[in-house]
């Protein structure tokens, strides 16, 4: 072992090639069926692998010396962003329609007196505002602390606000629409 302060990592002169050793033992002089088993390749060959030889998650600071590593984890923020914007504008859209189709298919003391009535209880116009109201606001708050976190992170954020003001037209537009119908009640 190596110790000359400056390394406290095993050296090279200290594991010798085995392939040097005729006499079939190690340097240590013990016989080679007592070391450390090693790894077999597909092709019969023996590698010898250490937990320093294994690759790892990167750290922060492979970040900063890799502009290769930055600029994937960067490309995978933006699809990210794209598919939480997606994915919360599907989500509002799916709730609604799901209380939609329940409330005709349960039906209910609107629908009987009014063929043409969409929701069939006030519980139904109460879930069809709440659920996907809550959905949006879930999407847009949650773009923004995402964003927080991005850009605390060093990570790429300008996606995440981009995600903010796409998000919030869509949600103002879902609560002022559906604030109408619960204030004129079931007449619409």
């Amino acid at each position: 072992m190596s110790n000359d302060g400056l390394n406290n990592g095993p050296s090279p002169a200290d594991n010798p090639d085995p392939s040097s050793q005729s006499d079939g033992s190690t340097p240590d002089g013990s016989s080679p069926a007592s070391s450390q088993p090693a790894a077999s390749a597909p092709d019969g060959s023996h590698l010898e692998m250490s937990e320093l030889d294994r690759p790892s998650a990167p750290t922060e600071l492979d970040y900063e010396a890799d502009p290769l590593l930055r600029l994937e984890r960067n490309n995978k923020s933006t699809r990210q962003a794209i598919w939480f914007f997606v994915g919360v504008i599907v989500a509002t859209t799916l709730s609604a329609i799901l209380i939609w189709i329940s409330s005709k298919v349960i039906g209910g003391p609107y629908c009987d007196a009014d063929s043409s009535a969409q929701l069939c209880s006030r519980t139904f116009q109460l879930l069809f505002a709440i659920v996907p109201t809550s959905v949006a606001f879930f999407g847009l708050f949650g773009s923004a602390f995402i964003t927080y976190y991005k850009w605390k992170n060093h990570q790429r954020w300008r996606p995440w606000v981009a995600v903010i003001w796409f998000i919030m037209p869509f949600c103002m537009a879902w609560i002022t629409s559906v604030g109408a119908y619960l204030l004129l009640d079931h007449n619409l």
